[in-house]
């Protein structure tokens, strides 16, 4: 079925919160040790409330169709990045993110619905705005990009609309950073 919009994903797939009882055996992406996270690191991580992971769910059948991990983080602006979002005034250099650790579309479903990866940074927005109204402030959405293990992930991401971190751009995995105000 052709879809017009990632939007028209939203009728058939779910946002839950990952508890035991998935189906995590199951799911298999083209990189393995993201397909190895999920199926053995995963819950530990989120035990020890050092990472949240979400799955996306497909209504009809229950499979894990993609998941993300995510968690607190902070980036660092240089004087130039803060003149870029108009916070020249903003008095100290770290500022709050949200980080995404891990994001991953199950093969069988990156192959039939192209726009998934597209959808969770989507997602990702909505949980960062989420948590500024429970009373966290949130202004960036950051990931490492993993070019060791799929080099063409910057390409999604600079699609997706992120940019370098100056400060971090060095790094064997590029810091990548989206300001959730933009469009």
């Amino acid at each position: 079925m052709e879809r017009e919009s990632i939007y028209d994903y939203l009728s058939i797939i779910q946002l839950v919160d990952l508890t035991p009882g998935f189906r995590l055996d199951d799911f298999y992406c083209v990189l393995e040790p993201y397909t190895d996270f999920i199926h053995k690191e995963a819950l530990e991580l989120q035990g020890y409330e050092v990472s949240r992971i979400h799955l996306l769910i497909n209504k009809t059948n229950a499979d894990v169709v993609a998941y993300m991990s995510l968690s607190a983080d902070s980036i660092r602006l240089s004087d130039s990045e803060k003149e870029q979002y108009n916070m020249e005034s903003v008095g100290f250099k770290a500022i709050p993110a949200i980080k995404i650790g891990h994001l991953a579309v199950a093969k069988v479903y990156s192959e039939k619905y192209r726009g998934i990866g597209t959808l969770l940074i989507e997602l990702v927005r909505g949980i960062a705005f989420s948590m500024r109204k429970s009373g966290v402030a949130c202004r960036f959405i950051t990931v490492d990009a993993d070019i060791l293990n799929n080099p063409s992930v910057l390409d999604f991401y600079f699609k997706s609309g992120f940019t370098l971190n100056e400060e971090y751009h060095r790094r064997k995995n590029p810091s990548l950073r989206l300001d959730i105000e933009s469009d």
